[in-house]
């Protein structure tokens, strides 16, 4: 695969300004009597109130750890003033509260917490998740994500809310499970670098295609927590895995912790983050990797690892990094990755 990488310098962005509301309805987040088996529910705001303008879509990968205000700003601005619906599997209303009442921008914010497959079937599930103009997917185990939802309404109400032009983000595991490819993490574990390198055809390496199908991430392969949990090795372990089974190019995008990519209708992202340090991390291979079998270890060379700072642009249609933080070429051999800066 081709991978053009531009030097010139770009503008650091800024977030567009967004129209801050005192809410006309005021309702405290406390549990919202929901007769449906495996989901709680928790809202605030007007929920039948429309937004000020039509949704528009972008969307949001966070890499997890601390919200980034600014990133969360571009994501609010997005739902066109109306309805945020957050989900997740774990957790409780603390993100809808930090949305309503220190971004603002949304009418009003529900939050939907499953607790079990069946509650993916409900039709008052399905109505929410249909009414809402911006859809944000929390962070904890994207295992549940996979179980509660997948061969599911939920997951075909999530792919249509995409395709009609609304916005969806996700922070940790709500990230990881918005690429073409996904680490499903079905084994009950998180697993680590060497483990993955080691055998990346091997049963702990769980993938999902199309889990959902984000426009410009069908061949991207996402992952979260990534420098500061030395993830690159894994995520070049899943990238070959993918390519191994669908026989087509795939490329990893790791976001480090305290740091969002806002990705825009065009394929163009630009990072958020807390962090002067921290980056997102494109990991494309050149070259297959040599004889991949399972129980064997990946042996690879060429590959292309481009760090994406603030003053950065990432195309995800042409792959270029325009003003990249850093340019390596990597390379594994007997479980081992190594790193050649190139830049």
């Amino acid at each position: 695969m081709g991978l053009l990488v531009a030097l010139a310098a770009c503008g650091k962005p800024g977030p567009a300004p967004v129209v801050h509301r005192q809410p006309l309805l005021r309702v405290e987040p406390l549990p919202v009597v929901m007769q449906v088996p495996g989901v709680q529910q928790f809202a605030i705001g007007d929920w039948r109130r429309d937004g000020v303008a039509a949704p528009s879509p972008g969307t949001l990968l966070m890499g997890g750890g601390q919200e980034v205000p600014s990133a969360m700003r571009w994501f609010a601005e997005r739902a066109g003033g109306g309805r945020l619906l957050i989900l997740r599997a774990s957790g409780g209303s603390d993100l809808q509260e930090y949305f309503y009442e220190e971004i603002g921008g949304v009418s009003a914010a529900r939050t939907l917490v499953f607790t079990a497959r069946s509650a993916a079937f409900d039709p008052e599930v399905a109505a929410l998740i249909d009414r809402a103009d911006a859809v944000f997917i929390a962070g904890g185990d994207q295992a549940r994500y996979i179980r509660f939802w997948k061969d599911t309404p939920v997951q075909q109400l999530l792919t249509a809310h995409v395709q009609s032009g609304k916005p969806i983000g996700g922070t940790s595991a709500g990230l990881a499970i918005l690429g073409g490819w996904a680490y499903g993490a079905l084994d009950d574990g998180s697993i680590d670098s060497l483990s993955a390198l080691a055998d990346p055809l091997g049963q702990a390496v769980t993938l999902e295609q199309d889990f959902l199908q984000v426009p410009w991430l069908r061949d991207v392969l996402t992952d979260t927590h990534f420098g500061q949990r030395d993830r690159q090795g894994r995520l070049l372990a899943f990238v070959n895995k993918a390519r191994n089974l669908s026989g087509q190019p795939v490329v990893g995008l790791g976001v480090d912790e305290d740091a969002a990519l806002a990705l825009e209708a065009d394929g163009r992202a630009r990072l958020h983050r807390l962090d002067p340090a921290h980056v997102a991390w494109l990991i494309a291979p050149q070259l297959p990797a040599e004889q991949l079998q399972p129980g064997q270890h990946l042996r690879q060379g060429e590959v292309a690892v481009i760090g994406i700072n603030g003053e950065s642009e990432l195309d995800l249609g042409t792959l270029d990094v325009h003003a990249p933080a850093f340019l390596y070429r990597a390379r594994t051999d007997q479980g081992q990755w190594q790193l050649d800066r190139l830049q």
